[in-house]
């Protein structure tokens, strides 16, 4: 008898090994976890210098394109002559000179401004503390004299705050900050390769910058070499909007936010409110982060003007009600531009998610990511729905309570309600038909 080859079995069979041997190979990985990290890790380690670089170079990217000027090219040109490729090399260079004189001295002079004043600002926290608590809790006796329960309640919990705190700024945070220091003061080379990596990030930066055409053309020639054209393109062409909307909304949150700072400043040295440059270094920099941001920073610095005096705490939360809206409908757009495209809960629901898996990093890109997500989403799907001949806008869809499964048409909420309608009109008049002639039988 001639064996028959059935090529089902013979597909059975492949498709059984290949789920074995995946299952093995995920067994595999898991018990090797710690070693893959570790490796991952050394990897990490040794392209971290380009992996500055690339992140240095994609943020001083327009700033470079700013000062990258027609004026630049045409002092090339009375350098080198009619020579384009000169002058433009030229322009390019002084542009990234620029660049980079302007990001060493912006971060130069925040650290001279803000740090001093920081430290005054902490250590004068720290010195008055128990002043403050004891201002405070004349006050709560104030308020609760005329129910003793409630005041002694109260007293209790302000005496186990007071008494905390005062014991973590007085002992607990010393002895962190020692921590820190011999921390620091051991693992010295540590600090020491971290200052060589950004140093040699600022230089890949400027190699990157120098030939960014180069390398954009190079990964345009590697696009089309996998791809068909079409795909290709397309890829080249969500990788520029990607592109728009990332570095749109991270540099303009960030000089959103250090505009917000400096207002906040000047506003409270109008004001005269205490701790000013603490509370103005916090509230610009929880500023960064969309929505929540706000209510992030005017937490602790309502906190640390309680203490002083609950009038001007009172007066600096409706400041920074105001303040937020001002920045929200008037600050915020006109440095943005165009918003990510997102609703409010997107937005919400990108900021926790992101936060809650990559922490600050994850508040800061997640909307910028997710908002790529939803157009990539959006698109796929109105793609899809235009090959099935179905009406693409949300705002079609209002109005719309199902597609017909005969006719592919759309049937309206209208016509469903009338149908509805018109069915239980026709059930009553059933009803009452059975009615009358159960009556007219008797």
């Amino acid at each position: 008898m001639r064996f028959r080859w059935d090529k089902k079995y013979l597909y059975w069979g492949v498709t059984a090994f290949c789920v074995i041997a995946a299952s093995i190979v995920f067994f595999l990985i898991l018990s090797k976890i710690s070693a893959i990290k570790g490796f991952f890790g050394i990897i990490l380690k040794v392209i971290k210098p380009v992996l500055y670089g690339l992140l240095f170079a994609y943020l001083m990217n327009p700033l470079v394109k700013t000062f990258e000027r027609p004026i630049l090219v045409q002092w090339g040109e009375k350098i080198y002559g009619k020579d384009s490729r000169k002058s433009r090399s030229f322009a390019r260079c002084i542009a990234i000179l620029l660049a980079l004189v302007l990001v060493l001295l912006i971060v130069i002079g925040l650290l001279w401004l803000v740090l001093p004043r920081l430290y005054e600002s902490i250590q004068t926290l720290v010195t008055n503390l128990p002043l403050y608590f004891d201002r405070m809790r004349s006050t709560v006796e104030e308020i609760f004299k005329a129910n003793q329960d409630v005041e002694d309640y109260v007293l209790g919990l302000f005496d186990n705050l007071s008494q905390t705190l005062s014991s973590f700024l007085s002992g607990d945070l010393v002895n962190e900050l020692k921590t820190v220091l011999v921390s620091i003061t051991s693992s010295v080379y540590a600090v020491v390769m971290e200052i060589v990596y950004i140093a040699i990030g600022f230089i890949v930066a400027v190699y990157i910058l120098t030939s960014k055409e180069r390398f954009a053309a190079q990964t345009k020639k590697v696009l089309y070499s996998i791809f068909d054209v079409q795909h290709a393109t397309d890829i080249i062409e969500e990788a520029h909007e990607v592109n728009e909307i990332f570095i749109g909304f991270v540099s303009g949150k960030i000089l959103d936010s250090l505009i917000i700072g400096v207002i906040c400043y000047i506003s409270l040295n109008i004001i005269q409110m205490p701790y000013k440059e603490l509370v103005s270094v916090i509230v610009g920099v929880t500023n960064v982060i969309p929505f929540f941001g706000p209510f992030i920073g005017a937490v602790p610095s309502a906190f640390l003007i309680l203490l002083v005096d609950p009038f001007k705490c009172l007066i600096f939360v409706i400041y920074i009600l105001i303040l937020q809206q001002i920045d929200g409908n008037i600050i915020g757009p006109k440095i943005l531009g165009q918003n990510t495209g997102l609703s409010s809960f997107w937005v919400i629901c990108a900021i926790l998610v992101g936060g809650g898996l990559f922490g600050f990093a994850g508040m800061l890109f997640g909307v910028p990511v997710f908002a790529v997500i939803y157009r990539s989403v959006k698109r796929a799907v109105e793609h899809s729905l235009k090959k099935k001949d179905v009406p693409v806008k949300t705002s079609d869809f209002l109005k719309i309570a199902y597609l017909d499964p005969v006719t592919g048409e759309p049937v309206s909420l209208e016509t469903v309600a009338r149908e509805k309608e018109q069915k239980k009109a026709e059930e009553q008049k059933k009803e009452q038909t059975k009615i009358q002639r159960k009556k007219d039988t008797k």
